[in-house]
């Protein structure tokens, strides 16, 4: 009986790395830097990790929501007295303009902090909504409530698509690491093109 193949060395590696506690403190990091200047989404590193170690996956999933409450109250503190000033930092950051912060702030207007909830269908970075919900003063609590449930609807569907992926391609994986990986960036590259070729 011929012994099965045995996983990559780089397989080995982003596995033991999705496992480890430094996959959660990136994370949370990541979840952090986005909320406030950051203008990558962490969706890319979640789904990696979650390649490789579903639980860790889902933890790290966590962990990015936590770290995004505290940016998003950290651009809401901000923008309660300082909310022209937040709004021109804001239009300074990659892939965000003008219009996108005068669209955030008319949503809300109308919807209120129920308007988070459809940001990531229409991909606009969380840190607007953020900062439009401290210069509007809408309840500190109820932003921060409402966090959680917009920043899983984005982030949660990446996480379990790639958990399933890794899962059931498990031999492709462990043999073709690389090409998998180099795939899997290739396809945040186009998402983040044709993001661009959208905004333009």
């Amino acid at each position: 009986m011929t012994a099965e193949p045995a996983p990559s060395p780089l397989y080995v590696s982003f596995t033991r790395h999705s496992a480890s506690r430094s996959s959660l403190v990136i994370a949370f990091l990541w979840g952090l830097a986005e909320a406030t200047l950051f203008f990558i989404v962490p969706d890319m590193y979640l789904g990696f990790v979650a390649v490789f170690h579903w639980r860790r996956g889902l933890l790290a999933t966590l962990a990015t929501v936590a770290g995004a409450m505290i940016g998003g109250a950290t651009m809401y503190v901000l923008a309660v007295s300082n909310g022209a000033a937040v709004n021109q930092l804001l239009v300074r950051i990659p892939l965000i303009s003008p219009e996108m912060v005068r669209t955030v702030a008319e949503q809300m207007r109308a919807s209120g902090l129920a308007a988070m909830i459809s940001a990531p269908l229409q991909a606009v970075p969380y840190k607007i909504y953020a900062a439009q919900a401290g210069q509007q003063h809408f309840p500190f609590i109820q932003f921060l409530l409402v966090t959680l449930p917009a920043r899983l609807e984005r982030t949660l569907p990446v996480v379990l698509a790639a958990a399933a992926f890794g899962s059931a391609l498990k031999r492709l994986v462990q043999r073709r690491t690389a090409l998998v990986i180099g795939t899997y960036a290739l396809l945040w590259v186009g998402v983040y093109v044709a993001y661009y070729l959208q905004m333009r």
